[in-house]
């Protein structure tokens, strides 16, 4: 490999790092109010799409959440579909 190869190479590696970071700080966050939910047992707002869902987290799984509330038994969001959550 010579230099120009070795430089665009680390680049593309350290802009890789950087994006996944990134992600995890953001993700840390939203990660954290669902754990205190189903935790604390506390109800939590999921903003998807321009919609509000009310509700108390049962699960946190690696792609989705599940949850439930008075009117269903059982809610399942896709975690890279939710705009911003709210604990009260």
């Amino acid at each position: 490999m010579n230099r120009r190869n070795v430089f665009s190479t680390l680049t593309v590696g350290f802009a890789a790092a950087g994006a996944a970071a990134a992600q995890d700080g953001t993700g840390n966050a939203m990660r954290d109010i669902l754990m205190a939910s189903q935790k604390e047992k506390k109800g939590v707002t999921l903003y998807v799409a321009g919609q509000t869902i009310a509700m108390v987290v049962t699960l946190v799984g690696l792609e989705f959440v599940e949850g439930r509330n008075r009117e269903m038994s059982k809610i399942v969001v896709k975690l890279t579909s939710i705009d911003a959550a709210g604990m009260a």
